[in-house]
């Protein structure tokens, strides 16, 4: 089924349009209208089955490229929109078709059986997640340090998060479900200190709003925007692909907004898949 989505709206492009390079079966335009100017933000490329297969941005690009079984096996990142020269990420699966770790690498030949990477995540014998490195690096003091998630799960659905920094927990999280097991609440608490996000839905798997709410943070009256205290509200079209996805602050305030646009590979009609 095709959905006509017809733009009027004059646009200002800071970036190429490279469709007649890529082969692609329709391409999402992503506007942003922070003050009342539209601009073109982006382009993101599908295939006929909706795999997500390059972006284009800003002085950026980023290739997307699958194995037979429309597995994720590479992404490649150009300089600028050059993309005779460019960085790598590998991905890298177990036997039951998990991903359990990238590497990264800027080399155009590299033999993929013979690549030493780190795991970061790891399953249970259901193949659910159960552990996976967040983030690790070097702080301020130059100490190394590795932040950890641990799930907990109840017939399949996450019940508990345990999130820790080296050895510390710093976070403990309970997730909650409604009638349709659509994740409506993820609860993080450590003391007094806690992170609440809230999710609504329009339709089952359709997400409406998304909400996070901490006081791991002091907002006071100068605080003009604060990331952990926030709310976005998703707008779709028929067929159920994001139409405007809308930002607000602590306070209710609009910070920003995305509209989103779709046109197949044909230019003579703005059209959508669905």
């Amino acid at each position: 089924m095709l959905f006509i989505i017809i733009s009027s709206c004059q646009t200002r492009n800071e970036f190429p349009d490279v469709s007649n390079q890529i082969d692609f079966a329709y391409k999402q335009l992503k506007y942003s209208d922070k003050v009342s100017d539209k601009n073109l933000n982006g382009i993101r490329y599908f295939s006929i089955d909706s795999l997500l297969i390059e972006t284009i941005g800003f002085e950026y690009r980023y290739k997307l490229i699958y194995d037979s079984n429309n597995k994720l096996i590479e992404e490649y990142g150009c300089r600028m929109y050059n993309c005779d020269v460019g960085s790598r990420k590998l991905y890298f699966y177990d036997k039951n078709k998990n991903l359990i770790g990238n590497f990264y690498t800027s080399d155009s030949i590299v033999d993929r059986d013979t690549i030493t990477f780190e795991q970061t995540k790891f399953y249970n014998s259901n193949n659910l997640l159960k552990k996976e490195l967040i983030q690790s690096g070097k702080n301020v003091k130059g100490k190394y340090f590795e932040t950890w998630k641990e799930y907990k799960y109840l017939d399949n659905q996450i019940i508990k998060e345990f999130e820790t920094h080296n050895s510390d927990t710093i976070w403990i999280g309970k997730y909650e479900y409604n009638s349709d097991n659509n994740l409506s609440r993820i609860e993080r608490k450590l003391g007094d200190k806690y992170e609440i996000e809230d999710f609504e839905y329009s339709k089952p798997n359709r997400i409406k709003k998304h909400t996070i709410k901490s006081n791991e943070h002091k907002i006071d009256k100068h605080t003009s925007y604060s990331v952990n205290n926030n709310s976005t509200e998703y707008i779709y079209y028929e067929n159920g692909l994001i139409k405007e996805k809308i930002h607000f602050n602590h306070l209710g305030e609009k910070r920003w907004k995305y509209i989103y646009e779709y046109k197949t590979k044909s230019t003579k009609h703005n059209t959508v898949y669905n």
